[in-house]
């Protein structure tokens, strides 16, 4: 009924043709629970992020000190009001294209597309820096045991071979059918809580003292705080802030699965709220291990001494914990970076096979197969994240992983834009499916605290203190907004109508 009534209030003219038939071999299979979908999103979130970027952060905003952890925990709060928005349109409007579809049938879907289309060449060329990083995690981890295939792994031939392995495995399992993946996030999601519990165990074990005497001893370095303290400022704490969007960022793999979801109404919400609430948890409480067990000070000087790989979570457990954990440990993390590329896969696919939908891709995207697997959209990402992989292993940097942060705050700032747009535009007060968006004070709420805190965060973000122009992320987005633009030129030469596009509700 809410799709009729659309359909009757915004079309005044011939429906348009769309690009694919509505048959039953075009549809997606709606399989997920709850579960599955909170760990697709906690498996794309728990990563890099915090084994990584929660202590790196220190090399570029020192004046945090030991406010790391309480940064972690600020910046989960704040994702709150993006949840909440989240888990709202995906109550109204659940589909594959999630922000996306939200915004399109707003804002109009030359906004949508553009802005997407930033966080999804940012997904994808994230997808080859995973695989790259897997190796390195990998090759360490067989170093760490003296397997000596360990060195071979870190070459550059060796990253390329491993990623490749990594991506295309990781597509199998998606092209045997979204049931397989939710299997696959899950027992990916225990493993992440396994890792989270034993660093979280040894950090809250070990005080400074125990760190910095195995520091000297491995290293040979005898670290000293600082004689003066860097001056705080308000300023870095929500610059570190702004990194750690990049952490929280994973929330995305939770709506993406709303045209697969069982009961996807009630489902995802639900399965959003708690992807949320897990990761604020696990977040914070490696933090606050990790900078229980090592003084902020000593992280710093092992990142500008040239032992970075003590300063992550993996190297600063394995100073604490005795030889066979910290083994079992470095190859469980090499595994949950590695893991990352399932729900990044499934995220930058399922967008692919909206754009196809709509006509803004070629209609081949919007296939699936025998399993209502969208495997074109997934051969399409799949390609191109082996080639991001080959930049990141023979150039040396990766275009888009730049703009990660970036184009995540602009969709979250664009779906609370499009919010108070439903809410207040005369045109939808009839408009059946956004009924509940519009008399709903916490989606009012979250969409107002959204922008504030986006526009707060972005400035951060967008521009990289000490970076060379072409790796800026406000320049990268311009260049990929650009691409978006010519994309869409070519669609509507194609005879795709942009206005159309949103006169009723995806059809899955």
């Amino acid at each position: 009924m809410h799709l009729l009534r659309f359909h009757r209030v915004h079309s005044s003219s011939p429906t348009r043709s769309v690009p694919y038939d509505n048959t039953s071999d075009l549809r997606l299979r709606k399989a997920l629970g709850v579960f599955a979908i909170m760990a697709s999103a906690v498996t794309q979130e728990y990563g890099a992020g915090i084994n990584f970027v929660a202590v790196q952060s220190l090399g570029v905003y020192p004046q945090v000190m030991d406010l790391v952890a309480l940064a972690m925990f600020v910046t989960g709060i704040l994702v709150l009001a993006k949840a909440i928005l989240f888990a709202e349109f995906s109550r109204a409007m659940p589909t594959s294209g999630s922000a996306y579809a939200w915004i399109a049938r707003s804002l109009g879907v030359r906004t949508a597309f553009v802005s997407n289309f930033i966080w999804w060449l940012g997904v994808t060329s994230a997808m080859g820096f995973l695989a790259y990083a897997f190796g390195t995690f990998l090759g360490q981890a067989c170093s760490s045991v003296g397997l000596p295939i360990g060195a071979a792994i870190r070459s550059p031939s060796g990253h390329v071979i491993c990623g490749l392995i990594a991506i295309w495995a990781i597509f199998a399992v998606h092209a045997s059918g979204v049931h397989s993946y939710g299997r696959f996030v899950t027992v990916l999601f225990w493993l992440a809580v396994a890792v989270a519990v034993t660093v979280v165990s040894f950090g809250f074990a070990n005080d400074h003292a125990v760190f910095l005497a195995r520091v000297q001893q491995q290293t040979g370095l005898t670290l000293q705080p600082p004689a003066v303290l860097p001056t705080f400022s308000f300023a870095s704490f929500f610059g570190v802030c702004g990194l750690f969007i990049f952490a929280y960022g994973g929330l995305s793999a939770a709506p993406v699965l709303g045209g697969e979801s069982r009961n996807a109404r009630t489902a995802m919400p639900r399965a959003i709220y708690l992807a949320w609430f897990v990761a604020l948890v696990l977040f914070t409480a490696v933090s606050a291990a990790l900078f229980h067990a090592a003084p902020w000070w000593a992280m710093i000087g092992l990142i500008h001494s040239k032992h970075a790989a003590y300063a992550t979570a993996p190297g600063l457990v394995g100073v604490l914990a005795p030889p066979a954990v910290s083994a079992i440990l470095n190859f469980a993390v090499a595994i949950i970076v590695g893991k990352t590329l399932a729900p990044q896969i499934m995220c930058a696919s399922r967008m692919a096979f909206a754009w196809g939908r709509d006509g803004l891709f070629s209609a081949r995207f919007a296939r699936t197969n025998a399993s209502k697997a969208p495997t074109p959209a997934l051969a399409l990402v799949c390609g191109l994240g082996s080639l991001f992989l080959l930049e990141s292993a023979y150039i040396g940097w990766s275009l888009g992983v730049v703009v990660r942060s970036l184009s995540v705050l602009l969709v979250w700032l664009l779906v609370a834009a499009s919010a108070l747009h439903l809410r207040f535009a005369a045109r939808f007060a009839n408009v059946g499916w956004c009924q509940r968006l519009r008399g709903s004070a916490i989606t009012l709420v979250a969409a107002l605290a959204s922008i504030v805190i986006t526009v707060v965060l972005f400035k951060n973000v967008a521009v990289s203190p000490h970076t060379p122009l072409i790796f800026q992320p406000l320049f990268q987005g311009a260049v990929m907004a650009v691409v978006a633009m010519l994309l869409l030129w070519t669609a509507k030469r194609r005879g795709t109508d942009l206005d159309r596009v949103v006169k009723s509700l995806p059809v899955e």
